[in-house]
């Protein structure tokens, strides 16, 4: 909608007679096609930036905006908001093609810029769409830096919340070690009683066996005297003859009657 084409040479020989009508109040209403030569030849604009440039009609205020290019074509969709702030005649209108340190300008053209019959215009300043552009980077990088002290802010509250839990836990398992720890204790000290009553038993147990040996002992030592005294009884009746008197006979000493087995009568 409402393309207007013009030429331009960057040798800036030209007659300078193209001029581009725009309105107040209007949005991208108006597109610039400026189509770019080099001493009459198509000048290749691949790898280059283009900016539009213009002194406002109030001759105190300038614009500068980007521009796109194809070929040996620029393309600027005009921003009446800040391109026609001041209405009125500037002939000071040129495009600037830019590329790392170079920086070429064409031939210059005219803007009028067509009064808005509505009242409310903003006042006129110079504006830069690159320092715009630094403007509106900066404002990105600071929204970024905010969210990230918001995540580093998280971050460290939930780092927090983990060093309480870990804290908490910690403080669990010291309590569970010394639980444990007591818990050993007395398992060794059961232990110790076990081996104390182990040795008991295996004492009393030794005495046990001790006075079985004895007892044997006094059982053997009495069958063997029970031996000798069987034995000594039947030698004792195999001493006296059947037919043998046995006597008894009392002696007297002092007080005392002792009997005792004699042979004879006497």
């Amino acid at each position: 909608m409402n393309v207007q084409t013009i030429e331009l040479d960057v040798n800036k020989r030209g007659c300078g007679n193209n001029c581009i009508s725009i309105a107040q109040g209007e949005g991208g209403g108006t597109t610039i096609k400026a189509l770019i030569y080099d001493n009459g030849g198509e000048l290749a604009l691949s790898g280059y930036s283009a900016f539009l440039v213009a002194r406002l009609p109030d001759r105190i205020h300038y614009y500068r905006g980007s521009a796109s290019v194809n070929g040996n074509t620029i393309t600027y969709v005009c921003d009446e908001s800040k391109l026609a702030s001041v209405p009125g005649y500037t002939d000071e209108a040129y495009f600037e093609i830019v590329k790392g340190d170079f920086l070429a300008q064409t031939e210059r053209f005219a803007l009028d810029i067509l009064r808005s019959a509505k009242d409310g215009q903003q006042p006129a300043q110079s504006w830069d769409n690159a320092i715009d552009d630094l403007i509106k980077r900066g404002e990105t990088a600071a929204k970024s830096v905010e969210a990230a002290v918001t995540a580093a802010n998280g971050a460290v509250s939930k780092a927090n919340t983990a060093a309480a839990k870990a804290d908490t836990a910690t403080g669990k398992a010291n309590a569970a070690a010394r639980e444990a720890s007591a818990a050993t204790g007395k398992a060794n000290a059961a232990a110790g009683d076990a081996s104390t009553a182990a040795e008991k038993a295996a004492a009393a147990a030794g005495k046990a066996n001790t006075s079985a040996e004895k007892a044997d002992t006094a059982a053997q030592g009495a069958n063997d005297a029970k031996t000798e005294a069987l034995k000594a009884a039947e030698e004792a009746r195999g001493s006296i003859s059947p037919d043998k008197r046995i006597y008894l006979a009392y002696d007297t000493v002092g007080d005392t009657d002792y009997i005792s087995l004699v042979d004879t009568e006497d």
